[in-house]
C-alpha cells in the first residue's frame, strides 16, 4: 500500500535474516540516504553481529565512507544505553547476525531486540527457492505486521516466488535493494514494478519440462501381483 518510505518515517530498525541475505549492505545503504537526506547526525549504526568474521570491521568501512559511526553492542544492556544515547537521531539502524531457521538459541538471540521501539525487518534474498523462503518467515515470524525488505533483486532468476511468500505471509514489504552500490542501490516497494518484473518473459528454465519427458509423468505404472499371484484393484 502506498505511504511513507522507511526514510521519511525513521525510527529504530533492527534487520535480521539468514546468514547471507545482504542485512549489512542494507544497513549501509538505509543510513547513506537517511545521511544524505538529514545529515550525517541524524542515524545511529548498531551492530550486534559479533559472530561473523570481520561483520563490524564491513559495518565500519561503510559508516566511514559516509561520515559516519558504527558501534558496536556485546549485549541487549549495551543495546539499550546505546538506544538511549541515540534517542535524538531520526533513524537507528541495527545489524545483526545471521541466523539459519533452525538454529539452535536463535530465539535467544532475537530477543535481544525486544525493546521499546525497537521493529524488526526482516531481510529476504528475492533468489533464493520458495521453500526456503517460507521456511525463514515462518521461524523469524514476530508478533503484529511483518516488514520485510527484498534484497538483490538483481540477481534473481525469477521473482514470482518471493512475491508469492510475500503474500501468503501478508508481509509488509518497505523496499528492495538491486545492486551492490551503496547507498544508491535501494528503492521504495513498488506494487506495479514487482509485479512487472516477475511477469516478465525470461529465457526458457533448465527445469521447463520437454515434450520427450512428458511420457514420464503420464505413464500408468505396471499392477504389481499380489502375494499367491493375484491381481488386486
Amino acid at each position: 500500500e502506498p505511504g511513507n518510505g522507511l526514510l521519511d518515517e525513521g525510527g529504530i530498525h533492527a534487520l535480521v535474516g539468514a546468514t547471507g541475505v545482504g542485512k549489512t549492505t542494507t544497513v549501509a545503504k538505509l543510513a547513506g540516504l537517511c545521511a544524505r537526506a538529514h545529515g550525517p547526525s541524524s542515524v545511529g549504526l548498531i551492530t550486534l553481529d559479533t559472530q561473523r568474521m570481520g561483520a563490524h570491521e564491513q559495518l565500519r568501512e561503510h559508516a566511514r565512507s559516509m561520515g559516519l559511526v558504527a558501534h558496536l553492542a556485546h549485549d541487549r544492556a549495551a543495546l539499550q544505553d546505546l538506544l538511549g544515547l541515540f534517542a535524538a537521531k531520526r533513524m537507528v539502524l541495527i545489524d545483526t547476525s545471521g541466523l539459519a531457521p533452525r538454529e539452535l538459541g536463535k530465539e535467544d538471540t532475537l530477543n535481544v531486540l525486544d525493546l521499546p521501539g525497537v521493529r524488526r525487518l526482516l531481510v529476504l534474498n528475492a533468489g533464493a527457492q520458495g521453500d526456503a523462503l517460507d521456511q525463514v518467515v515462518a521461524a523469524f515470524r514476530s508478533e503484529g505486521v511483518q516488514q520485510a525488505v527484498l534484497s538483490k533483486i538483481d540477481e534473481a532468476v525469477k521473482l514470482g516466488p518471493a512475491l508469492d511468500v510475500a503474500i501468503r505471509h501478508q508481509l509488509l514489504l518497505r523496499g528492495v535493494t538491486h545492486g551492490q552500490k551503496v547507498p544508491d542501490d535501494w528503492a521504495d516497494a513498488d506494487p506495479a514494478e514487482l509485479v512487472r518484473q516477475s511477469m516478465r518473459v525470461t529465457n526458457p528454465s533448465a527445469f521447463d519440462p520437454k515434450a520427450a519427458d512428458l511420457g514420464f509423468y503420464f505413464i500408468q505404472p505396471e499392477p504389481r501381483p499380489a502375494a499367491g499371484g493375484r491381481l488386486h484393484a
